[in-house]
């Protein structure tokens, strides 16, 4: 084999190794980009908007975490049993935008919360606004849509 043809077959496996090495980075980001939407879910596949509910209970846990908050309580149902119900709001920095910042809400607080059942029939729910004991109310997540 001449040199020249054994530098062409060369450069040509190189250009071929490259162009794959673009390809995989320009798919990792593709993937990178996609998959927190992927991953987060409408309302209307998660939540029945024609299913609203009001709540009153006892703040059992808090989180304050990106893409969305979740709030649970304990509620006692109407045979008096005490039932742990979880609900979503909005984004930890929408709320600190509505004004509602992380300490205004503490475990063992008395909370009335409104919002939309989940579909799937679990103790889960769309939040969309609190109201404490004394009147106060703020929103917690967007309308039913």
């Amino acid at each position: 084999m001449e040199p020249r043809a054994t530098a062409s077959r060369a450069g040509a496996i190189i250009a071929s190794m490259a162009s794959k090495i673009h390809v995989a980075i320009w798919l990792g980001w593709v993937g990178l980009l996609v998959a927190p939407a992927m991953a987060h879910h409408s309302f209307a596949a998660e939540y029945d908007a024609n299913k609203s509910v009001s709540m009153q209970g006892v703040v059992t846990k808090i989180d304050w975490m990106n893409p969305h908050t979740y709030i649970y309580m304990d509620v006692k149902d109407a045979g008096g049993n005490v039932v742990n119900w979880g609900f979503e709001g909005y984004p930890p920095n929408t709320l600190r935008r509505v004004g509602f910042s992380k300490d205004m809400l503490k475990i063992g607080d008395v909370i009335t919360v409104t919002g939309w059942l989940a579909r799937d029939g679990s103790h889960q729910f769309a939040g969309r606004e609190i109201t404490w004991p004394d009147g106060r109310k703020i929103f917690v997540g967007p309308v039913a849509n």
